[in-house]
């Protein structure tokens, strides 16, 4: 749309030439006209003559102009596209952001065949959506490329990469030990260390000021209580109470946290955990009343509080600093009370249950599959927690883009 707008301006302005062209050079035969009648034959067919050339060049550069004007539209719409708020997006955490690393790693957990991605160019990038994650979302916000899998490129290709790239693995958590029976997930240890070796490497001009300048975007800890504590086999559920397990597990956070701000992050994107009891996989196999399994959500609600006051008192420790929490929480309560507005009808089914083909109209559905949402959750969440603060406390990521 914007394209048709634009050439219909140029083809105003170069008819506005042409017509001021031709405006002139009626004005200038009528003076001729008048010349002539004072018998001034010769002089006046000679500046007739002159008088013509000249409008024929004054339309000539007319057009040239216009043509150039038309050239600078577009080198300005060019330039507005590629405009880079920030100068990357790095990106951390579970199966919810992976974008691939998991394809290149000895795991079970792996999105590598459709309809993964059936939305995404009709191909499964190991992505475990039917399109676009967040800081999928994100990065075109940002004016930046989607950042690749860490796992899919090269040593060269690490090092030149400088608008981003995506550490992620799916079944990792905030502990190590999480994730481990899938098999070897990059643990969010291992994403950080990664991380450490290519800041070293990376081909930027000032590496402190690019990674003070981009977004960390953290996306991490349900899986510590899917297949850690909440898994019967664990052992951790017997050490600990669900009060104290969330003040350490936000603990155990806040040490990353801290590991990449000594690295050179300074602006961060953390998530809080969304309701894991009410997502397919768990509100169909635990024993409850009502939509969601509570006695789960509980938990969660606990570490979401610990974790949010951890992160304020954070950023005042952290010199420059600046901490965004988004409440993953809130936000799907609120999506299910307002489907209507977004166009969604199923709020408690998976599109896909892993063993039939997906339902035809993705968009109607909170849950791609039986634990991870839909392209468009994906899209509303990223929309507002962009352009809004009350998901995402105490600023949007366009605020922390300037901060």
């Amino acid at each position: 749309m914007k394209g048709v707008h634009l050439a219909i301006f140029v083809v105003l302005i170069l008819a506005l030439f042409a017509a001021l062209g031709s405006i002139i050079f009626v004005l200038l035969q009528r003076c001729l006209v008048y010349i002539f009648h004072s018998k001034l034959i010769y002089i006046y067919i000679m500046r007739v003559f002159s008088l013509r050339s000249m409008v024929k060049a004054l339309i000539l550069c007319s057009v040239s102009v216009s043509l150039l004007l038309l050239f600078q539209l577009f080198s300005i719409c060019d330039n507005a596209k590629n405009t880079k708020l920030v100068p990357a997006l790095y990106i951390f955490g579970d199966s919810t952001v992976d974008a691939g690393n998991n394809n290149n790693l000895s795991t079970t957990a792996r999105a590598i065949s459709l309809p993964y991605g059936i939305d995404f160019n009709h191909t499964a990038t190991g992505r475990f959506t039917n399109g676009l994650t967040v800081p999928d979302y994100f990065a075109r916000f940002l004016g930046l490329p989607f950042a690749p899998p860490y796992m899919n490129l090269s040593e060269l290709e690490r090092r030149t990469t400088t608008t981003g790239l995506n550490f992620a693995s799916a079944s990792s958590g905030i502990l190590p030990e999480t994730g481990s029976f899938t098999g070897s997930p990059l643990t969010l240890d291992n994403q950080t260390d990664l991380f450490k070796i290519t800041a070293k490497t990376l081909d930027v001009q000032n590496i402190k000021v690019h990674l003070a300048k981009s977004i960390f975007f953290i996306s991490v800890g349900s899986n510590d209580y899917i297949m850690n504590y909440r898994n019967i086999a664990s052992k951790t559920n017997k050490l600990f109470s669900p009060d104290y397990f969330a003040k350490f597990l936000a603990e155990e956070l806040v040490k990353r946290l801290k590991k990449l701000y000594l690295i050179g992050a300074r602006k961060f994107v953390v998530t809080g955990l969304g309701p894991v009891g009410c997502i397919p996989a768990i509100a169909k196999s635990t024993p409850h009343e009502g939509d969601c399994a509570e006695s789960f959500n509980q938990a969660l609600l606990s570490y979401n509080k610990e974790l949010f006051m951890k992160l304020s008192k954070l950023q005042s420790q952290l010199y420059g600093s600046f901490f965004v929490h988004t409440d993953t929480f809130k936000f799907l309560h609120e999506l299910k009370e307002n489907k209507e507005k977004y166009g969604i009808t199923d709020t408690q089914n998976a599109c896909w249950d892993g063993k039939h083909d997906p339902c035809a109209v993705r968009d109607r559905y909170i849950y791609f599959d039986s634990a991870h949402p839909s392209q468009i959750t994906n899209s509303i969440f990223a929309a507002r927690c962009f352009s809004e603060s009350s998901i995402c406390t105490p600023m949007n990521v366009m605020q922390l883009v300037s901060a």
